[in-house]
């Protein structure tokens, strides 16, 4: 399984990636033919994948809901990760996390695999909103959120948390789109 948008490929980390990249992370970019990046696998994506390896092992309908690893489909390169912290809760809501690689930033990379995670998510029948916080200090990530719809539902003294709902279509969307 993997996605891509328009610049992008993103590749959802299965048991046997994210124990490449635990053990060895060189051999993920031998194994991709990719250029190294010190840069990445970042210390936050390191020290999670264990527990997520765990989750994986236990139900393997979270694949998906976990860390995707983004490449650009042009330079073959790693341009970050993007994910979610988990399948979506009783109320149909999951968490969006996302790192691009400091050297690839201010490129629209996140608000392009941020738009595609969401469409992806809300295909799911059972994801019904998708979150993501950030520092109030991070002004780019909050943008990334305002561009892609979300809205600010709280501020805690140092994060905001944002929120996009999906968004239902009317038959008369519907039939709209039937006729064109």
């Amino acid at each position: 399984m993997q996605l891509l948008s328009a610049r992008l490929k993103y590749i959802p980390i299965t048991i046997e990636l994210a124990q490449t990249i635990m053990k060895n992370p060189l051999a993920f970019y031998y194994k991709y033919q990719l250029p190294w990046n010190r840069s990445w696998p970042h210390n936050g994506l390191k020290a999670m994948l264990p527990f997520y390896v765990e989750s994986l092992e236990e139900n393997s309908n979270y694949l998906g809901f976990g860390p995707w690893i983004i490449m650009d489909v042009n330079q073959e390169r790693v341009i970050g990760d993007i994910g979610f912290k988990g399948v979506p809760d009783q109320e149909g809501n999951v968490e969006l996390g996302y790192h691009v690689i400091e050297a690839e930033r201010n490129q629209g990379y996140a608000t392009e695999a941020v738009e595609k995670m969401c469409s992806w998510a809300f295909d799911d029948g059972k994801v019904k909103s998708v979150e993501a916080q950030c520092d109030k200090s991070n002004i780019p990530s909050q943008k990334v959120l305002i561009n892609n719809g979300f809205a600010q539902t709280l501020s805690t003294r140092d994060m905001f948390t944002f929120k996009k709902v999906k968004q239902k279509k009317d038959k008369k969307n519907r039939e709209s789109r039937k006729e064109i």
